[in-house]
């Protein structure tokens, strides 16, 4: 008989990221083509970065950290995000080796992050507050690839 321990251990295995993490141990993610979704909280997670972009935005609130490769076969366009009522949600996305917090270089977006921006690599994407929210706030999200690339030309007439 399985103890129910492990019942919850597996369940928070097999459903996404249940808990926000951090720098040290973030959450891999790959978007493949298109409509693969992650869901995550903010709440709880890394407050080691008082700013980011090389300090250009403040850190109001705690981040989830993903870490991820877009890899030169990569076809989505855009990786796209949603937060839950009551909080602005900004993402954050820095080359692993520039580091995870507040000195990395990154590009910074609270809607979409367009994939064409982002060079080959292994990267970061930080999903927290907006630095104009309220200290401490923070909130669930959902991530989503979007659209699919190169475009494969179907047919062509002159008329």
């Amino acid at each position: 008989m399985v103890r129910p321990s492990l019942w919850v251990a597996f369940f928070s295995l097999a459903s996404g990221a249940a808990n926000a993490q951090t720098c040290t141990a973030p959450q891999t993610w790959q978007p493949p083509p298109a409509g693969d979704t992650m869901t995550g909280s903010t709440c709880g997670g890394d407050t080691t970065a008082s700013a980011y972009c090389g300090g250009q935005f403040a850190a109001p609130g705690p981040a989830f950290i993903v870490q991820g490769t877009f890899a030169p076969s990569r076809t989505f366009t855009a990786i796209n995000s949603i937060a839950s009522p009551g909080w602005d949600l900004m993402m954050y996305v820095s080359a692993v080796s520039a580091g995870c917090g507040t000195n990395a270089p990154c590009v910074a977006s609270g809607v979409s992050v367009a994939s064409d921006e982002i060079p080959d690599g292994d990267y970061f994407i930080v999903v927290t507050a907006a630095s104009f929210d309220a200290n401490g706030q923070c909130g669930t999200f959902t991530l989503t690839s979007d659209g699919s690339f190169p475009v494969e030309l179907q047919g062509f007439s002159i008329d």
